[in-house]
């Protein structure tokens, strides 16, 4: 176990799995270190799973090329034709497709259903031998969330594993694992890279479960690059200093938005008329840098707001230090509304966010 294991959080973020006798973490640039095959351990890589570990308390970390990479790698090496996955209704659309349109190619039963009611959720675990229970304790994109530790609890009731998507919400608001979990896996490209220049992935868990994931690593391929391990191993180390800035401006901007005529509803869960705010608050140190609005008129009005804008970016991806906003097509299958947009709240003065934001809505 590292000395870091129960140290505080800030602490983890800078010192974690890195070598004392360095000021940084070198990016090894090699296909093979000591006779192994990069694409089985490299150096700089090595950190970045021993950090990920320790930030998500877990016994084991996998870096991966990204976020999908970590996903499709851990569902397909531990599904196989014949079992049964349930998700959440609403889930990042990559994961959705996946999920949804590929696995049933493999043999791989998939149930969508809503998390948040627990009884429906029970009531798939009884009818169906479930191996997999899969979920982000806020969803993408429609910030709905999820009770964390009674959906794990429920899962293991019925012997499924549960495999947590913790990018949203980050180690720093939530450790699932150590409510039970028995995966983590992250988008690294967002908050815990944090600056927008990188792209990767992150599996953590028990080492039983690890290696099984490393092994088939090395047949699908999807490895993190040594410099991109060592971008995301750089951003780790402010991750709590700008997930309180993200959380801190995001309650301001929802509530700003939340009175503004030109906005139909917004979603964030540190909102008292969030319909989850007081699971939110149990179970996350802070409500996250995401928020979701509906904005009058509608799909149509979309592209005229955010052509407006100024200092907020109208850029697919999230956790960034910018703002940027990514705006879906309805949705019924996924409860998606009309003219709904997707905020990724950065660290710029709240002030200036607002501003911007109010100035584009006023020219529609």
């Amino acid at each position: 176990m590292s000395v870091f294991h129960d140290k505080g959080f800030f602490t983890k973020a800078v010192h974690g799995g890195e070598p004392r006798e360095m000021s940084a973490t070198p990016i090894y640039q090699n296909v093979t270190f000591q006779g192994v095959y990069y694409r089985r351990t490299n150096p700089t890589v090595e950190d970045l799973e021993k950090k990920m570990a320790i930030l998500e308390n877990g016994e084991d970390a996998i870096a991966t090329a990204s976020g999908m990479a970590a996903i499709t790698q851990t569902l397909l090496t531990l599904l196989k034709n014949g079992d049964h996955i349930v998700a959440h209704k609403c889930l990042y659309v990559g994961t959705y497709r996946f999920i949804r349109d590929y696995l049933p190619k493999f043999g791989i039963n998939v149930s969508f259903i809503d998390f948040r009611d627990l009884s429906l959720l029970e009531n798939v675990l009884r009818k169906k031998k479930t191996k997999i229970v899969y979920f982000e304790p806020i969803s993408n994109p429609l910030l709905e969330v999820i009770d964390v530790k009674a959906v794990i609890d429920l899962a293991h009731e019925y012997e499924a594993a549960v495999i947590v998507d913790n990018t949203f919400t980050t180690p720093y608001l939530i450790q699932p694992l150590s409510l039970g979990a028995d995966i983590v896996v992250h988008s690294a490209t967002k908050y815990l890279s944090g600056h927008g220049d990188t792209i990767g992935g992150v599996i953590v868990g028990s080492k039983e479960v690890t290696e099984k994931i490393r092994e088939g690593r090395k047949i699908f391929g999807g490895v993190i690059s040594p410099l991109n391990a060592f971008l995301i191993i750089r951003g780790i180390k402010t991750l709590p200093l700008r997930m309180e800035k993200h959380c801190s401006n995001a309650q301001k901007i929802a509530e700003f938005l939340a009175g503004h005529p030109k906005i139909v509803s917004v979603r964030y869960p540190g909102l008292a008329l969030h319909p989850n705010h007081f699971v939110a608050a149990r179970q996350f140190k802070c409500f996250g840098g995401m928020i979701g609005v509906e904005i009058t008129g509608g799909t149509k009005k979309i592209e005229e707001f955010t052509s407006q804008l100024r200092i907020c970016k109208p850029y697919t991806s999230l956790g960034d230090v910018s703002t940027l906003l990514t705006w879906y097509e309805q949705d019924e299958n996924r409860g998606i509304p009309d003219g709904y947009i997707r905020i990724s709240v950065g660290i710029e003065d709240a002030e200036d966010i607002i501003s911007d934001l109010d100035q584009a809505l006023k020219a529609i």
